[in-house]
């Protein structure tokens, strides 16, 4: 989680630079920019909150943890980067085109490019340790500190170039940046919450797995729930021959278990419930059907 401890320390380090930059220039980008590096701060704390929670053992009162507070603060930094962020970002764009009067220095634009540097190595480190695993913190600070280095540019060209047209609709782009990032984390934390389903190749790995012991006749229902990042509760509902012997029983529910945690670390507790066959038979082919509409891993 070092991009998500990084990222937190450098917008602490941004809100100063580009505080600075707006103090020694007239920039709309910049303003804009420095909303956005306020934004980002909470947006990050927030994020740092919920890894720092997720971390908590499980209580008598939440007896799965609580790895869905991560969503939760997630969704919230999502709130105030579209309501603070967002709103300030337009109204400085068209401040700019009704006052197109622009100051720049050479500070300004020197603290502008290191706070596009930072940022760019931060959005690096993210991808890189994000590559394989879709930890919704990664995927949040990746997605800030993309937004922050498509700012930071739109900004630098701004000041580099001095015009105070290139300089507003700089901070259109920068709004339109918060905006797209902003809905796309706002859409998985939701489903997320909601409770989404594990993708279809944790599912269809669960299914195979129970189809695989000949004692077992049909799979009837697999339902998930998101506990955590990446991990998942499961519920599974087989049917078996009605002579077979509590003995069994245990030994197929052994089987599943251990077989399934043996071919994917993403379920995190799985619950067997038998059932006599029922008509029509093979509805595990129907279930597959349904899997196959679910999102990959």
């Amino acid at each position: 989680m070092r991009p998500i401890y990084a990222g937190f320390a450098i917008n602490v380090v941004l809100v100063i630079l580009k505080y600075l930059a707006s103090v020694a220039s007239e920039s709309a980008s910049v303003n804009a920019s420095l909303r956005h590096s306020l934004a980002d701060l909470t947006f990050s704390g927030l994020i740092l909150v919920g890894v720092l929670v997720l971390r908590l053992r499980p209580s008598p009162r939440f007896p799965f943890g609580y790895g869905r507070v991560l969503y939760v603060t997630g969704f919230a930094a999502v709130m105030v980067a579209v309501l603070y962020l967002l709103a300030g970002a337009v109204e400085e764009g068209m401040r700019r085109l009704s006052e197109p009067v622009m100051e720049t220095s050479g500070l300004s634009i020197a603290l502008v490019a290191v706070s596009l540097a930072l940022n760019s190595l931060v959005l690096l480190d993210a991808l890189l340790r994000s590559r394989g695993t879709h930890h919704p913190a990664l995927l949040a600070t990746a997605a800030e500190n993309g937004a922050d280095v498509v700012g930071d540019s739109a900004a630098l060209l701004a000041l580099a170039l001095g015009n105070p047209l290139v300089d507003g609709y700089g901070a259109f782009v920068v709004a339109a940046v918060i905006a797209v990032s902003s809905a796309s984390l706002g859409y998985r934390y939701v489903v997320s919450l909601v409770g989404v389903s594990a993708p279809r190749d944790v599912v269809g790995r669960v299914v195979k797995v129970a189809l695989s012991d000949p004692r077992v006749v049909d799979v009837n229902e697999v339902k998930s729930l998101l506990l955590e990042p990446g991990k998942y509760l499961v519920f599974l509902q087989v049917e078996v021959d009605p002579e077979t012997r509590l003995r069994e029983l245990e030994e197929i529910r052994h089987y599943i278990e251990s077989s399934v945690r043996s071919s994917t670390d993403a379920v995190e507790r799985i619950v067997v419930e038998f059932v006599s066959p029922r008509e029509p038979r093979r509805s595990f082919t129907r279930l597959l059907k349904e899997v196959m509409r679910l999102p990959r891993l």
